[in-house]
């Protein structure tokens, strides 16, 4: 092991006495920590209840629910492709978790701590033919003891923001050897590609795949509209709907006070990124102030009486914002008027809103999206004159759709690239599976 590498094990020995303090962490933090200690119990609790089978097996490894999602149509290609292959995934936090076990794989679980140990026991129980990260997210650990034991080691969807802590000193250099693992990296564009070349991947095993994530923010969008399902109710048609998509405590304030400025024009609908019942009594409060009444719930439509239908709409549930974009006119992206960290643009770019964000964003589909001409910055204080603008020229709303959807169908088609280079791995990890049974 490198020195750097000896390190690494060495502080995550020392801090391991003190995951017993998980309890006083927030809640999802806590369910990470502890679900990660008994990541390779879990994993060969598993393996035991199987019966013996010579099917290959992979290990997709997704840190968050957006990285997930965007592995989602690559799991599809495969299992198209090879219906016997069994598919674990592991995920580093509670909400990814979910999603994770909502696609059926054979096996879904938190990635283990990061020590060769626990990393080892994981592979030895999963026994993976390979294992593969969506993004970026990679663990020295995982990827050392996976590489120890034979495990081709690959990358779907890699990109990396031109801003990350990853390509500066000394980062980089703690993280080279992980990343000069990797036997086959697909990465979203050229400039991607540079970037894993400075982190360490070897030259010869990075290829432009594209992102994946675009194939499934179109299925998604694409089968909400083939099953003419409607969740919002009809507006007039001198109304014009705004969905505030995965909206924070800094997106709502922007957003009501928009409304409360302009008006019965707009309908406003805001999709919290957690509907908890603290932040729906936080917009209830806003709503109060500004209209002297609550918003309108989703889950309470059946019982609103229509002269309320000019008050704000909450979506008091989660799982449903692709479907919803679809009924809108226009969109505001949460998570970018803070330090939160914005959610996906490409989700209403491909239902064909233009998109709009706060200036705090690192990311590049933002940029491009831009670019394009699909997306909007707007700013605390001239928020509401932007959505004014856009509400007031369809025109512009119109064109700015337009070249939004167009981006995100130019992204099209990395799903079967990615799942190439997979199976690619697969057969590399078989064929040593084969020499070392021989």
């Amino acid at each position: 092991m490198d020195p750097i590498g000896r390190l690494y094990e060495l502080l995550l020995t020392i801090s391991r006495p003190l995951l017993h303090l998980s309890g006083v962490l927030p809640p999802k933090v806590a369910a990470a920590i502890e679900g990660r200690q008994g990541a390779a119990e879990a994993a060969g609790a598993w393996a035991s209840a199987e019966p013996p089978t010579e099917a290959p097996l992979l290990w997709l490894h997704a840190a968050s629910a957006g990285e997930l999602a965007g592995a989602v149509p690559v799991i599809r290609v495969l299992r198209e492709r090879t219906p016997e292959l069994r598919i674990a995934i592991t995920v580093s936090s509670p909400s990814a978790l979910l999603d994770a076990r909502n696609l059926e794989p054979d096996f879904a679980g938190y990635a283990p701590l990061d020590t060769l140990s626990e990393c080892g026991q994981m592979i030895a129980a999963l026994a993976p033919d390979a294992l593969v990260f969506a993004k970026l997210d990679i663990w020295p650990g995982l990827s050392r003891a996976a590489n120890r034991a034979g495990v081709p080691l690959g990358l779907i969807n890699g990109t990396v923001r031109p801003d990350s802590s990853r390509l500066r000193s000394p980062t980089r250099q703690f993280l080279r050897s992980t990343y000069a693992r990797l036997d086959a990296a697909g990465v979203v564009d050229a400039r991607d590609a540079e970037a894993l070349g400075l982190l360490g991947v070897k030259p010869g095993r990075i290829r432009i795949t594209g992102d994946a994530a675009f194939d499934q923010a179109l299925a998604r969008v694409n089968a909400a509209k083939a099953s003419g399902r409607h969740l919002l109710p009809a507006r007039a048609t001198d109304r014009v709907r705004l969905i505030g998509g995965s909206t924070w405590p800094a997106d709502e304030s922007v957003l009501l006070e928009a409304a409360r400025e302009i008006g019965p024009r707009l309908d406003l609908v805001l999709v919290p990124h957690e509907p908890t019942a603290e932040a729906l009594a936080r917009i209830d409060d806003a709503c109060r102030a500004a209209w002297g009444e609550s918003p309108r719930l989703w889950s309470r439509l059946d019982q609103t009486p229509a002269e309320d239908a000019k008050l704000p709409l909450v979506v008091d549930t989660v799982g449903r914002l692709a479907e919803l974009y679809l009924e809108g006119d226009l969109s505001l992206v949460g998570g970018a008027f803070d330090a939160t960290g914005l959610h996906s643009v490409i989700e209403p770019a491909a239902a064909g809103l233009p998109v709009l964000f706060g200036p705090l964003y690192d990311r590049r589909e933002a940029d491009d999206l831009l670019a394009a001409g699909g997306a909007d910055v707007v700013t605390p204080g001239q928020a509401t004159r932007t959505i004014l603008e856009y509400v007031e020229d369809s025109g512009r709303r119109r064109s700015a759709g337009e070249a939004a959807r167009g981006y995100v169908e130019s992204g099209a088609g990395a799903e079967g690239a990615n799942a190439e280079l997979v199976e690619e791995l697969l057969a590399l990890g078989l064929s040593r599976r084969t020499r070392r049974s021989g």
